[in-house]
């Protein structure tokens, strides 16, 4: 059949042919942006951190007695508290923290070279005040200087992740340079540090006391391989019996934080694959109806060809012709509307571009669905016997 005859037939059918098309191209449209936004989300959560995630367990803790939040009730609580957690089998660091890696945001400073401070200034550095096992507990790497001892607490001693500090002294060494935080003693390899800073790999890490902790304060636990599960279990009761005057919030891996920060991208993501899928499905449920109306509808012209010699072949193919055709057009509207979709999303989520090849792969796969929704429809066509159909003229 020409596509000029197959054209007429579907004016003939103006608005089960116009939904139909509607249907196709809403279709594509979200189909394309799914399958972005679940790429965006799988990189996001597949990229490195310069962490051991699993091995790596956090919880927020707050003391329920306001004269256990100051200084020097704080220090005394936090240290009986780590002592306990240490001595759990399979605990290899613990340490506290004012916030942990990983996160959508925390305490930030900007960070500068003291006497460069307008060529150097970084805004939104996170910084961390902890104790000397953090290094431990995140596994990092000592790249240049030293790291910071219990013989820095309290001390304007800093140490930067490795990407922040090359940004602040160029190829200089850092070591000993001077800096609105404190005097920079050492470098360590980098980690992700927090979602929306300046750059998430940055960190200034220091051992200043908590003067207070009116929101809690983090504790992190560094196990061994495969006894997270383990240690988790006994983590909230050491905890407790160490200060029982001590609200717990859940015990998370840092894989479990890491989803967390992802959560909203991968959610809509999930949701938007669970809506193309379900499209799909109402797109093969529609192009099948379409088809098998058509085919019963069509009964006198299939038995006028056949009589004239047509194959059945050529029957099918006919029939599959019309469903490929309003397909590609229907298709073709759809790719107004995945770049129209994807120009609404971009201002409200970070999602990738639409690459010219998604719209044809997602084209391609369309003609499957529609394909295999109209073979049965067209089989039924091809069946149409010469004599049972030319009774009619």
């Amino acid at each position: 059949m020409s596509v000029h005859l197959i054209l007429k037939s579907l004016l003939r059918r103006k608005v089960v042919t116009a939904l139909l098309l509607l249907q196709l191209a809403v279709t594509l449209g979200l189909v394309v942006n799914s399958l972005l936004l679940a790429s965006a989300a799988k990189e996001l959560v597949d990229q490195p951190t310069g962490l051991a995630l699993e091995q790596i367990l956090t919880v927020r803790v707050k003391p329920t007695s306001a004269s256990m939040r100051v200084e020097p009730a704080l220090s005394e609580v936090i240290n009986r508290q780590l002592a306990a957690i240490r001595l759990i089998p399979g605990v290899e660091a613990a340490e506290y923290a004012n916030q942990t890696p990983l996160r959508q945001g925390g305490s930030s400073s900007n960070l500068f070279e003291t006497d460069r401070q307008d060529q150097s200034n970084i805004d939104a550095v996170p910084y961390y005040n902890t104790g000397s096992q953090i290094f431990q507990v995140l596994g990092t790497r000592l790249i240049a200087g030293r790291q910071l001892t219990e013989l820095d607490k309290g001390t304007q001693n800093i140490v930067l992740t490795e990407k922040l500090a090359k940004q602040l002294f160029a190829e200089q060494n850092p070591v000993g340079k001077s800096t609105n935080q404190g005097t920079v003693v050492g470098v360590v390899s980098d980690f992700y540090s927090q979602r929306y800073a300046t750059d998430q790999s940055y960190g200034a890490i220091n051992f200043m006391p908590m003067a207070r902790a009116e929101m809690g304060y983090q504790l992190m636990v560094r196990v061994a391989a495969g006894q997270s599960e383990a240690v988790r279990q006994q983590l909230t009761d050491v905890i407790r019996n160490a200060e029982p005057e001590m609200d717990i919030d859940t015990v998370m891996r840092m894989d479990e934080n890491r989803d967390e920060v992802f959560r909203s991208e991968i959610g809509l993501a999930t949701l938007l694959a669970v809506l193309s899928g379900l499209m799909l499905l109402v797109a093969m449920i529609s192009a099948y109806s379409h088809a098998h109306f058509h085919a019963l509808q069509m009964q006198k012209e299939v038995g006028i060809k056949r009589a004239l010699g047509a194959s059945k072949a050529r029957v099918l193919l006919d029939v599959l012709s019309e469903s490929w055709l309003t397909t590609a057009i229907g298709a073709g509207f759809g790719i107004l509307v995945c770049y129209g979709l994807n120009i609404s999303l971009a201002k409200v989520i970070s999602i990738p571009a639409v690459p010219v090849w998604l719209p044809l792969l997602t084209l391609v796969l369309l003609l499957l669905c529609v394909t295999l929704a109209t073979w049965y429809p067209a089989r039924i066509a091809t069946r149409i016997s010469p004599a049972t159909a030319t009774k009619t003229l």
